[in-house]
Formats: structure tokens, C-alpha cells, sequence
């Protein structure tokens, strides 16, 4: 009889509870899946203007360059955060043959993204002279290896994007990545070497002829070069998704600095200041923090701070 009892009041137990436990189940659920339980919520975050380089010899110098603030891999407070439609930043002056973003020879370049649709094109664009853009399951472009299932990492120099572009392993929607191209020039061949990254690793090389020179286009950030002359103005090839921390620099860096650029995470600051050219950290404005004052305008565009989900730290 009592335990007939006992039963009789774990079952009113869980009648009157049961709802309750369901819904907070479903909610816990709900937060795992927005991100909230990811390790990168807890961590403090980086204000906007929080690190800067300074150049005491003024810009485009390379003598005595210091980080000024708390320069460390903390994450930023914001990110640049894209529709695909029309939303970029693009920088005043870039198309002029002065400008340090008019960079020839040797390159690198740097970002960290997270796609979360079609279109997934440039990243950053300086049409006809450099850029680079991403390509989804082999398509519409070739991709190395073939039938790759994933992200196409795909890096122009001079128009010439040297064959297929190279898959980024445990690549996918939602997911943040660290891409990073470069270009080294050999005075003694005429010829040049690219190199594609993802995610800290050397993904594939490629020789090309000659030497990647000038061209009069806009430096631009989530969208075909502002100024191109076809279609022109940012108004193609529009990045879905979300982008942080480009670097820029006049230099081919080897692998052992980009596989550092990565381990130190989304918020590492630049880390060869000798040979940099632009930081944009993108950090609630389209700001340049290398020194050189190359600071970018914006269309449309969106600085969000729930930018965590889908980024685990390296």
C-alpha cells in the first residue's frame, strides 16, 4: 500500500513538473544553439580604438613603429557583419598610384570570416591588381582538390587566379575561418610564387610570370573593388556573412607567422609591424590602425556585437 502510495505521488510529481523541466530543456537547447554556452561569451572583449600602432616618422615609415593600449589576442567588441547585398567599406584614395595599399612585388594578406550564405565572394578586392574570395563545394569555380566539399579559398594577382582555387579543410556555414594569401617575387626569374592559407595552414602554391604591378581601382572590403569598371561600385560578388581583423602588408610573410597569426585567434594583433601596411580591425568602425591613416568608408553596413557563435578559439 505504501508504495502503491510512493508511486501514486512521483507520478503527481512529475505531472506537476514535467511541463516546467520540458520547457527549460527546450530553452537550454535554444541558448546552446545561439551560442550563448561558447567559451568565447565569457572572455572580455576589445573596445573599439583599444590598440593603435604609431609611427613616429609619420606614415608609410617603417622606423621605430610601436603598438600603443592594451595590444593583446583579446576579441573584439564588434565585427563587420554583411547581408550579401550591397554592403561594403571601401578606402578614399586607394586607386592612386601613391597610395601604400598600391602595393607591388610582394604581398600579404589576412582576415578571419565566417559565411553564412550565397553570395560568399571577395573578401577583400583591389580589382586587376589583388584580392581574394571565397567559393563554395567547387563552384562556380574549380577547386583543389577536385569534387572538394567545403570552402574554396580563391586569390587574384594582376587578374590571374592561377588554376583552381584551394579547399580549406572543416570548412562550412556559420563557422568562422582564418584565410590568408601572399605573393613573393623573385627579382632574378622576373617570376613570382602565390601561396593560399587556411586556417594557419599552407594549402597549396603556384608559380606565375612576371611581377603583380599597379592598378587604379578602389582597396575594398566585402565586395567587388568600389570604382571597378565593370560592374564598378561594390555592386557584385557582395560577402554574406561576417568579417574581422584584415591585415595588410608589403611583404610575402612565411608560414611559421601565419600559423601564429592563427593560433593567437580572431583578435590577435598584426604581427610583423615592419613590413605593415593597413589593419582594419573592423571593430565597430571601418578604422585603420596601422599608422598609415588608411581609413575606410562605409555602405550599409553593420558592426554587430552577437558575433561569437560558430567561433572556438584556436
Amino acid at each position: 500500500m505504501l508504495t502503491r502510495k510512493r508511486a501514486q505521488s512521483s507520478l503527481e510529481y512529475l505531472g506537476t513538473y514535467g511541463w516546467a523541466i520540458i520547457i527549460i530543456a527546450v530553452i537550454l537547447a535554444a541558448m546552446y544553439a545561439l551560442g550563448i554556452f561558447n567559451s568565447s561569451v565569457f572572455v572580455p572583449r576589445a573596445q573599439p580604438n583599444s590598440c593603435t600602432i604609431y609611427r613616429p616618422n609619420g606614415t608609410s615609415s617603417s622606423y621605430d613603429i610601436n603598438p600603443v593600449g592594451p595590444c593583446t589576442d583579446t576579441l573584439p567588441e564588434y565585427i563587420f557583419r554583411s547581408k550579401g547585398v550591397g554592403d561594403y567599406i571601401y578606402v578614399p584614395g586607394s586607386e592612386l598610384a601613391s597610395s601604400p595599399l598600391n602595393i607591388v612585388g610582394n604581398l600579404t594578406i589576412t582576415a578571419w570570416v565566417e559565411p553564412i550564405g550565397s553570395p560568399y565572394h571577395d573578401v577583400v578586392d583591389k580589382e586587376g591588381q589583388y584580392g581574394m574570395k571565397l567559393d563554395y563545394n567547387n563552384g562556380p569555380h574549380p577547386c583543389t582538390p577536385s569534387g572538394f566539399q567545403g570552402f574554396c579559398l580563391e586569390w587574384d594577382s594582376n587578374g590571374n587566379w592561377t588554376g583552381p582555387g584551394a579547399g580549406i579543410p572543416n570548412t562550412t556555414f556559420g563557422k568562422w575561418m582564418f584565410i590568408a594569401v601572399s605573393i613573393r617575387y623573385n627579382a632574378t626569374t622576373g617570376n613570382s610564387i602565390k601561396y593560399w592559407y587556411g586556417n594557419g595552414q599552407l594549402l597549396r602554391e603556384g608559380n606565375v610570370v612576371g611581377e603583380m604591378t599597379y592598378n587604379n581601382t578602389n582597396f575594398t572590403i566585402g565586395a567587388i573593388s568600389k570604382g571597378s569598371p565593370s560592374p564598378g561600385y561594390g555592386e557584385a560578388e557582395w560577402f554574406n556573412g561576417s568579417i574581422s581583423n584584415v591585415q595588410v602588408y608589403n611583404a610575402s610573410l612565411p608560414p611559421s607567422y601565419i600559423s601564429a597569426m592563427y593560433e593567437k585567434g580572431l583578435g590577435s594583433p598584426p604581427i610583423y609591424l615592419h613590413n605593415l601596411v593597413a589593419w582594419y580591425p573592423l571593430n565597430g568602425n571601418p578604422n585603420d590602425y596601422s599608422g598609415d591613416k588608411l581609413n575606410g568608408l562605409t555602405n550599409n553596413v553593420v558592426f554587430g556585437s552577437s558575433w561569437y557563435n560558430g567561433y572556438q578559439i584556436p
